[in-house]
């Protein structure tokens, strides 16, 4: 598969490098609260890194983060990116007690505080769903987040995502998911 290179009319999606390290540290603490040593922030951005060229080799779907600049003047907003998650069907469908788990291809976002409520988050989602149902032909994707996560849940409707409720109250992630179909199965 080659590298994820998206554009859109403000935004360009790419691969992360390793110039990155520090707007990447500056996201993980603003955008996800995670206070880390630098050094386990560095090892994850080349595990990061790394993970573009082994999936590649291996013909996986290239999970991973991506980052998101401004095609303005390259200043990175933010990040997207395609994960591996599960989610239990049976429980959101009404039965609590069917907590099986499937695995999904999942969508995420995260934009810098400073860059939000410009639609940014919605037109990178929009980006890479396209590319998840066109380039790579994935039936089903998903989101999640939390109950009070407001923002996220209305950028899931943007993307034409239905919603449902978790009544499970754990993993507090997963209390909200979004799900949009390829374009050829709605």
């Amino acid at each position: 598969m080659k590298p994820i290179d998206l554009r859109t009319e403000r935004l360009r999606i790419r691969q992360f490098h390793e110039r990155d390290a520090e707007d990447c540290l500056r996201f993980r603490a603003q955008v996800f609260g995670i206070q880390e040593p630098r050094q386990r922030g560095v090892n994850w951005l080349q595990w990061t890194i790394d993970s573009y060229r082994e999936l590649a080799q291996l013909g996986q779907p290239p999970y991973a983060d991506y980052a998101v600049e401004a095609r303005s003047n390259g200043h990175f907003i933010g990040s997207v990116g395609i994960v591996p998650t599960v989610i239990a069907w049976g429980a959101l469908g009404g039965d609590a007690a069917d907590t099986l788990l499937s695995p999904e291809v999942g969508l995420f976002w995260g934009i810098m505080p400073r860059y939000r409520r410009r639609g940014f988050a919605s037109e990178a989602g929009a980006a890479l769903l396209n590319y998840l149902f066109r380039e790579l032909g994935i039936a089903r994707v998903v989101a999640t987040t939390e109950k009070d996560n407001i923002a996220s849940q209305r950028t899931m409707e943007r993307l034409g995502m239905t919603l449902q409720r978790n009544p499970l109250s754990e993993p507090s992630w997963r209390q909200v998911v979004g799900i949009i179909k390829h374009p050829s199965r709605r």
